[in-house]
């Protein structure tokens, strides 16, 4: 869907390398820096009632996810959650659209960074020990696809990937011999640890070490440490019963046992990475589920009926009263849509003050695009003083690669998709595939006669990074208008948009802007943002990110925003004109609710 004409839409522009008919203003582009860490929701899998999966923001608010469901939980790094409930897997997607993803099927659950769901199914006798060999692990590819990835195992409990993608697997044996299982992502199996008694919780730590939680016959458990070549050390000894184990972001470990065994409550004990352990909490549940967030608080689901948070320095709050169960938190979503769509509407004028717009197609493929410089048509959508008879040109870093004046003169004018056709035959078309890579487009009038104008880049595969539009920004209807689709992806497109007009000068552009104010709108015309001097606001997530414009009065806006149409618009304060640059940045950086 194309942008609204009279909200219009911009982009390209590219400050990495640009070659701006003649005149480069190359902006460089910069690496990004990963600041703060975001929050993240909790999500709890409880049996009462019927069973409910319960959402929590970071602040405790609680609201249904859910309903009629109860079990393990596990994420994909997409943000679809998996609930393995009474015989079926069911996979939740993160608006709440629920769906069967398998039948018949229940275990425990762990999903690789390919997406692929692993499930454990064991069984035991009627006295509850292990029947061996009857253990077995499926593998689910997104689409549903079921196959057996294992077999012949006795009663896996425990998975594990390793940042390689290998999975670990304990697994308990009827005579209390455990072991833990390696395979590789093609499935080949290899005997990691044996010799253990019933290996219960793993976890791995930063650095690719695993460590897992044993329950000893003779009520003595350990954690025990295995290095990536399976070189195994005693972590920690002499606990009771310990099971659940987690890391914190700084590398401290979590146990979750008995406190003793004339103490009938539990425990959780701390153990640094040097292995210095104490007791971190008593009066929990043994063996009660736990979970760290990205800011180091630890939460405890306790089976007598709470959620209990702990922060770093042990301080102990009730986190959600008379609710219990599996616990997971939400995986940070980095938002993957592509812009699909830029455009700008502009003053087009003569000179150094013709419509200048770069763009980056990314990707590792070429793809097709279809440049439109419109101006008659704007006319018919109330923008006064319409450029009459447009004219393209398409630059790559060096030179002109091609242009148009009357898209109906174009050697393949007949091969453009008929909604792409300007309206007007004095508009203009390029259609051409390009290879990855930065690109301007310019547009000027037909004769030097000038008057504002609307040009748009259409991409139809990968999608266009990095973009921004260099114009005149005049006053009422000559302000310059960017506008920009996203689609596909997770659904959510993170943006930096700047506003420049001070830099300009030191490239040798003439009458820039000094005060660039910047608007950000949606589809329905609703004010996102706002702002004037990018110090202003989000002025710490902004110069972490590596793009602080390099003057004080210039804006700049970071937002997060659902897939849809959206317009900027570049003002000068208080009704001054000037060329100003306008950019929007497609990014990926840690936030947390803070920025914004």
């Amino acid at each position: 869907m194309k942008n609204e004409l009279t909200k219009t839409t911009f982009k390209s522009a590219l400050d990495e390398a640009c070659y701006l008919f003649g005149r480069a203003i190359c902006l460089g582009a910069l690496s990004l820096v990963c600041s703060s860490a975001p929050a993240q929701n909790l999500f709890v899998s409880s049996d009462a009632a019927g069973g409910n999966i319960y959402e929590f923001t970071p602040n405790g608010v609680r609201s249904t996810f859910a309903s009629g469901l109860a079990g393990a939980l596990a994420f994909d790094k997409a943000g679809n959650l998996f609930v393995s409930d009474r015989g079926n897997i069911y996979k939740i997607t993160p608006n709440g659209v629920r769906s069967t993803f398998a039948s018949e099927l229940a275990g425990a659950l762990a999903v690789d960074s390919a997406g692929n769901l692993f499930v454990t199914t064991g069984y035991r006798d009627d006295f509850g020990f292990p029947i061996n060999g009857s253990g077995k692990i499926y593998k689910l590819t997104p689409n549903g696809l079921r196959t057996t990835f294992a077999s012949g195992l006795d009663l896996p409990t425990g998975l594990a990937f390793d940042s390689a993608g290998n999975l670990f697997v304990a697994n308990v044996s009827k005579f209390i011999n455990g072991a833990i299982y390696k395979f590789t992502p093609a499935g080949g199996r290899t005997t990691f640890a044996s010799g253990l008694d019933l290996p219960a919780g793993l976890a791995f730590d930063s650095a690719g070490n695993l460590f897992v939680a044993n329950v000893s016959k003779f009520i003595n458990g350990a954690i025990y440490k295995f290095t990536p070549a399976g070189g195994r050390t005693t972590f920690a000894s002499g606990l009771t019963n310990p099971e659940a184990v987690a890391f914190d972001n700084a590398g401290n470990l979590f146990v979750s046992a008995f406190y003793s065994t004339s103490y009938p409550g539990g425990a959780i004990y701390k153990i640094t990475s040097g292995g210095v352990r104490s007791t971190f909490a008593i009066g929990v549940s043994p063996f009660a589920p736990m979970a760290c967030d990205s800011a180091g608080n630890l939460f405890v689901s306790d089976f007598g009926g709470n959620i209990y948070k702990f922060t770093p320095s042990r301080v102990r709050s009730t986190f959600a009263p008379g609710v219990s169960g599996s616990l997971a938190f939400q995986p940070t979503l980095t938002p993957t849509a592509t812009l699909v769509n830029i455009s700008t509407r502009g003053s087009v004028e003569t000179g150094d003050n013709m419509l200048i717009s770069g763009f980056i197609v990314s990707g590792s493929d070429s793809q097709q695009v279809i440049i439109r410089g419109l101006g008659p048509t704007l006319t018919s959508f109330g923008v006064p003083d319409a450029l009459q008879d447009p004219v393209l040109e398409l630059h790559n870093t060096t030179s002109m690669m091609t242009s148009n004046d009357d898209w109906q003169s174009a050697a393949n004018a007949n091969q453009i998709p008929i909604n792409y056709r300007p309206a007007n035959s004095h508009e203009s078309a390029i259609m051409t595939t390009l290879q990855p890579g930065a690109y301007t487009t310019v547009m000027h009038g037909k004769n030097s006669t000038t008057g504002i104008g609307l040009l748009e880049v259409y991409s139809t595969l990968s999608g266009l990074t990095n973009v921004s539009t260099r114009g005149f920004v005049g006053t009422g209807d000559h302000v310059l208008i960017g506008g920009f689709i996203s689609s596909g992806g997770n659904g959510s497109l993170q943006v930096i948009i700047r506003a420049l007009g001070p830099t300009l000068t030191q490239f040798g552009v003439s009458g820039a802007l000094a005060d660039p104010t910047l608007s950000l709108m949606d589809g329905n015309g609703n004010v996102v943002a706002f702002n004037d001097n990018w110090k202003n606001t989000q002025q710490t997530v902004i110069q972490n990110s590596g793009f602080a414009p390099p003057s004080d009065l210039e804006s700049a806006i970071l937002a997060i925003l659902p897939n849809g149409n959206y317009t900027a618009i570049v003002s000068g304060k208080n009704g001054t004109t000037g060329v100003s640059l306008l950019e929007v940045y497609k990014v990926a950086l840690a936030t947390s609710s803070n920025d914004f």
